[in-house]
C-alpha cells in the first residue's frame, strides 16, 4: 500500500532510483563490516600456503583460482565418487541405522571394518609409542636421534604424486614379522599410562587426575588406525587421478536431506590445492574466519541463517564426516605415520594441530551438514553414555536430528 502511494507521488523512474539507492547503501554497509574480517583470514587465503617444506606453489582464493571442473552429475553427496563408512563389525545397532541412511540417500559406500580396541595390534602400537617416547629427552621437541623434531622433507612431493604409496613409519608397527621377542603384548594385558601429546611432539607427564581427553586409550588408538586404513584404501584405489575426492563417515551420523544441493552450492568456492573439508565438526567456532565467496547463488527459499558456507578451518574437532582430495589424503597419511607423531593423541586432536600449524589446507562447511546423532553408546569414550556434551541440530536431517 505504501509502495503504490509512493510510486504515484514520485513516479516510476524515481521509485526505481530510490530502490537502487537503498540496495547500494545496504551493500556498502555490509562490505564495511566484512572487510575487517577478511584481513583475519589465514595467510594461505591471502598469499600462500603456509606449508613448512619448500617447493609448494602459491595459490590464492581469488576468483580465477576457483575449481571449475566440478561436475556433480556422477558424484555422491554432490561432491565425491568415493564414500567410506568406518564401523566396528560388532556394532550391528549402528550398522542397521546406517543402512537406513544409505537407502534414503542412495549412497554406494565402502564399509571399512574398524579395528576392535581389544585387538592385539593395539598392544603392539602402544609398545611402539612407549618405545618412541623413551628415546626422547624429557624436555623439548626432539626426534629419536636427539636432533630437533622435523617432518619428512618430501611430504609435498609425495602428496603431489600418484606414484605407489609404499608402507613406511607406523604402517609397519602392526606387522607380525617385525615384532621381536620383546614384543609379545597380549590384548589381555593392561595398557600403560600414556598421555596425549600436544603440538608436534610435546609429551606431558602422566598424572592420575588428568582429564580423559589427555589420556591415550585403546579406543583412541583404534579410531586412528581405522581411519588410516580407510584413507589408505582411497589412496591405493586403481586408476587414481589428482582430481579424485573421497568422503569418510563414521557410523553414528545424520545428514541433511538436501546435502547434495548444499554441497553443489559451496564446493566451487574451494581453491585449487585444498586438502581437507570438514562436513561436520565439534568443539570449535568454524565460522571464526569469513566464508569464502561462492560463484553460485543459493535459492532464496533457504533461510539465510541456515544456508551452507565454506570457511577456512579454525580448529575443528571430531572425525565423523570429512572429505579429502587425493593429494590431501597422501599428505595427511604421511603426517599420521611419521613415528614421533603417529598415534600420539586422539585423531581429531592430530587433525586440529596439523591445521592450526599450517600442515594441512583445510576448510569447514558451516553450519554442519553431517552431525553425530549421539543416541547409541560411544566407542571412543566407553562408559560415558553417548559421548561428549557437544550437540548440534540439522535443518532437516534424514533421522530428524
Amino acid at each position: 500500500m505504501f509502495a503504490s502511494l509512493f510510486v504515484r507521488r514520485v513516479g516510476v523512474a524515481r521509485y526505481i532510483c530510490f530502490v537502487l539507492a537503498v540496495v547500494l547503501a545496504l551493500w556498502l554497509s555490509t562490505l564495511a563490516l566484512v572487510s575487517p574480517q577478511l584481513r583475519t583470514l589465514p595467510s594461505f587465503i591471502h598469499s600462500r600456503v603456509p606449508w613448512k617444506e619448500e617447493h609448494y606453489s602459491e595459490v590464492s582464493c581469488s576468483a580465477k583460482n576457483f575449481t571449475t571442473s566440478f561436475s556433480p552429475s556422477s558424484m555422491q553427496l554432490g561432491i565425491a565418487p568415493e564414500v567410506y563408512l568406518i564401523s566396528l563389525p560388532w556394532r550391528q545397532d549402528r550398522r542397521q541405522q546406517m543402512e537406513h541412511l544409505q537407502a534414503s540417500k542412495q549412497i554406494n559406500w565402502t564399509v571399512v571394518d574398524a579395528l576392535d580396541p581389544s585387538d592385539i595390534a593395539i598392544g603392539r602400537i602402544f609398545e611402539r609409542i612407549v618405545s618412541q617416547r623413551s628415546l626422547q629427552p624429557s624436555e623439548g621437541h626432539q626426534d629419536d636421534l636427539g636432533s630437533v623434531f622435523r617432518w619428512p622433507a618430501d611430504i609435498n612431493a609425495i602428496a603431489a604424486s600418484t606414484a605407489y604409496f609404499g608402507a613406511s613409519g607406523s604402517d609397519l608397527w602392526t606387522s607380525v614379522d617385525i615384532q621381536d621377542s620383546r614384543h609379545t603384548t597380549s590384548s589381555s594385558l593392561p595398557y600403560p599410562n600414556v598421555t596425549c601429546a600436544t603440538q608436534d611432539h610435546s609429551v606431558p607427564p602422566f598424572k592420575p587426575n588428568l582429564p580423559d581427553w589427555m589420556i591415550l586409550t585403546a579406543p583412541k588408538i583404534s579410531c586412528w588406525y581405522s581411519h588410516v586404513s580407510a584413507v589408505r584404501k582411497f589412496i591405493d584405489k586403481v586408476n587414481a587421478t589428482p582430481e579424485d575426492v573421497a568422503v569418510f563417515l563414521e557410523d553414528d551420523i545424520d545428514m541433511e536431506k538436501d546435502i547434495e544441493i548444499r554441497m553443489r552450492h559451496v564446493w566451487p568456492s574451494l581453491p585449487h590445492g585444498w586438502d581437507m573439508v570438514f562436513l561436520g565438526h565439534c568443539w570449535s567456532n568454524e565460522s571464526f574466519y569469513s566464508a569464502l565467496p561462492s560463484p553460485r547463488v543459493m535459492s532464496p527459499l533457504y533461510d539465510p541463517l541456515t544456508r551452507s558456507h565454506i570457511h577456512p578451518s579454525y580448529s575443528p574437532r571430531c572425525t565423523h564426516a570429512y572429505a579429502l582430495s587425493l593429494s590431501g589424503a597422501r599428505r595427511l597419511l604421511q603426517h599420521l605415520r611419521h613415528p614421533p607423531f603417529a598415534y600420539s593423541r586422539a585423531l581429531d586432536q592430530a587433525f586440529s594441530w596439523l591445521i592450526e600449524s599450517g600442515r594441512l589446507r583445510a576448510f569447514s562447511v558451516v553450519p554442519s551438514v553431517v552431525i553425530q546423532r549421539k543416541v547409541l553408546s560411544s566407542d571412543v569414550f566407553p562408559g560415558s553414555g553417548v559421548g561428549s556434551a557437544w550437540r548440534e541440530h540439522l535443518v532437516d536431517g534424514v533421522f530428524g536430528t
